[in-house]
């Protein structure tokens, strides 16, 4: 008979574990490039284990392939790719439902038990932190048919029960961080959440099952960061070496450590998320580098010989500054610039001080500076330096402008007085917090006294409902038209609102803005709604309820919709591309960030739209190794001509 791969239920842990184990053995030990690639061939179902190709002596995929593609071979039925024609043949001739459709739908994928583990076993089998899995033969499976007879017989259960399992989740329950009263932080603009004292950072450590070393929470990553074993090293007291990992892989750990939505990346990944809560990634990720700053280390990387190229860098956000990181670790000359006073972009001037210190920001700048790279602040591209300067004194030039075009309510009077924009407000603020100059196109608006409606459900309508509770808002109102379960952003952001004394209406549609005598804001006349069919996003429309009208009373109304790309006139006759929604088009030349001028790329918002610092950070990365590859190209070229 054939070998296959069979599962003990419960023993499995639903760590996924399975999973990135066999798209890491078919790839080289690599992470997938992009998210649509991560295709395992073992899925996992959740209370019943992992489900795979059972091998099947008298295959009817086999028998049903055309071209050869499938065939008994090593005890096990082969799938030979290149012999894939994307019949679909197999498809419906598997029992099972193990067989799948490739992304590019040219070819089919399942399980052949791969032989490329360590352990000679298949890479599932092998990884497996509870040995849930094993690879059956004739001979294995007559041995569990009598031990099974033998315990039957005898009155006794079958050892097979969920020992290993129970052991590994035998961990005390999560406890985090700890996070100021709500009334004494609405008294001020400090981060709410404490950092973590050394011992609750090793009782946090400890909780890590260490599934695997390259485990379901490091997928969730963008980055990719080396979640399990930053953590064991942190339990260990070896913050150094933790902080020297963690900056392998990301350009700002302090920073993601606090900004980032871990409850919908690692932390919701984490094999303990719904049973004695997730390990608290984020904020061992916090500690180990505050933790290592203190000590007085910095980020270290190897010798490199400094290339004669340079690159400017067009914004100092998280994604221009993760393609400086690693543009400067590759020997490269970098210009930072940015028409701000601070680096950062949307994280220093968009996200308010409760969530991230802005010194944390200064002390990152500092950081920078000291391996080199450059900074040019208050320089705005198009105003102060013309594009063209750019493309003449560098070697290439990387996008990383974010998205700052406000979304509209599409109302009238959205320009009266008393009606504002979330980002001018938001950043205004901060850089009241900071004690910068105020910058007289956004100037700082107080809330003191008055009823604020916010319109919006994202962490940006987050951010501005919690400002206006410390600027002292008599009344601060969160309307949203879906309901509470609908919002899309951080579910930790709406209970901080909620403590802070944020009132939140669900299911209310903005129909137009009502106006006093004076032509200033007065209201926002509402429509209550009810949730209809998914639209072509997936997401249930709000469909209005006849007849239930109403005025809702304010003396600010508060746009909170998200961002889209802004226009960017500098750019013009440039040979740069834009799609429909404005945003930079990349992937047309060699590199997937690469622009239509080969000597400038892109990533992060102004590429993709909106999206996370973490992912924005995540993109930049990947440019700067392809202007390295770039680089690499044209002086192999070059030397070939000489």
């Amino acid at each position: 008979m054939n070998r296959f791969v069979t599962v003990n239920p419960g023993e499995c842990i639903d760590c996924h574990v399975c999973e990135v184990a066999c798209v890491l053995a078919h790839g080289d030990g690599e992470w997938p490039a992009i998210r649509q690639q991560f295709r395992p061939r073992i899925h996992l179902v959740k209370g019943c284990g992992p489900v795979t190709c059972r091998q099947c002596n008298s295959a009817p995929c086999v028998a049903s392939c055309p071209t050869g593609a499938l065939a008994f071979s090593r005890s096990s039925v082969q799938l030979y790719e290149e012999k894939c024609i994307g019949c679909k043949n197999c498809l419906l001739a598997c029992p099972f439902g193990a067989i799948e459709p490739a992304a590019s739908t040219e070819t089919v994928s399942k399980c052949d038990l791969c032989q490329q583990s360590e352990k000679g076993a298949p890479a599932c089998v092998a990884s497996c932190p509870t040995q849930a899995l094993h690879l059956m033969d004739e001979k294995a499976l007559a041995q569990l048919q009598h031990s099974r007879q033998h315990a039957s017989a005898e009155g006794r259960k079958h050892p097979a029960t969920a020992r290993r399992a129970a052991r590994l989740l035998d961990k005390p329950a999560r406890i985090g961080a700890r996070k100021l009263e709500a009334k004494a932080r609405k008294q001020h603009f400090h981060e709410i959440y404490q950092g973590f004292s050394p011992a609750q950072a090793v009782y946090e450590a400890e909780r890590c099952l260490y599934c695997a070393q390259k485990a379901w929470c490091g997928w969730a990553c963008p980055l990719h960061n080396a979640i399990p074993d930053f953590i064991r090293l942190a339990a260990q007291g070896k913050i150094i070496e933790a902080a020297e990992l963690s900056h392998q892989t990301s350009s700002l750990p302090e920073i993601c450590g606090r900004v980032c939505p871990q409850d919908r990346l690692c932390e919701g990944a984490c094999t303990l998320n719904g049973r004695l809560g997730a390990v608290t990634i984020g904020n061992i990720e916090r500690y180990i580098t505050d933790e290592a700053l203190k000590q007085g280390w910095r980020p270290t990387f190897p010798s490199v010989e400094p290339r004669r190229e340079k690159v400017a860098v067009v914004g100092a956000g998280p994604a221009g500054l993760g393609c400086a990181d690693i543009l400067k670790r590759g020997g490269v000359q970098v210009d930072v610039y940015d028409r701000h006073p601070e680096i950062g972009g949307m994280l220093t001037f968009g996200i308010p001080s409760f969530k991230l210190d802005k010194q944390v920001m200064v002390n990152r700048r500092a950081i920078f500076s000291e391996m080199g790279i450059r900074f040019h602040l208050n320089c705005e591209i198009g105003r102060d330096m013309p594009f063209s300067r750019l493309l003449e004194e560098y070697d290439a030039v990387f996008l990383g402008v974010g998205t700052y075009q406000l979304m509209q309510a599409g109302l009238e009077h959205e320009d009266a007085p008393g009606v504002i924009q979330a980002l001018p407000y938001l950043t205004a603020n901060t850089r009241r917090v900071m004690a910068l100059e105020e910058d007289k196109r956004q100037p700082y608006i107080s809330m003191k006294g008055k009823k604020v409606v916010v319109l919006g459900g994202g962490d940006t309508a987050m951010d501005c409902v919690r400002t206006a509770a410390r600027q002292q808002a008599k009344q601060v109102i969160c309307a949203y038209r879906r309901d509470e379960e609908s919002m899309p952003g951080s579910k930790k952001e709406v209970a901080n609102a909620r403590e802070e004394g944020v009132e939140f209406m669900f299911n209310l549609l903005p129909q137009f803005i009502e106006l006093d005598k004076s032509g200033r804001l007065s209201g926002i006349g509402m429509i209550r709604t009810v949730l209809g069919e998914p639209g072509s996003d997936g997401r249930r429309k709000p469909q209005p309820v006849k007849g239930s009208e109403f005025v809702l009373a304010a003396d600010a109304l508060i746009l909170a919709f998200g961002f889209q790309a802004h226009e960017m006139p500098w750019l013009a006759g440039q040979d740069i591309r834009f799609d429909r929604w404005g945003l930079i088009e990349t992937g047309v030349g060699c590199y997937t960030t690469q622009t239509n001028n080969p000597k400038v790329f892109a990533a992060g918002d102004a590429v993709h739209g909106a999206d996370l610092v973490v992912t924005a950070m995540a993109e930049g990365r990947r440019s700067a190794r392809e202007i390295l590859a770039m680089f690499a190209q044209n002086g192999a070229v070059k030397e070939q001509a000489s």
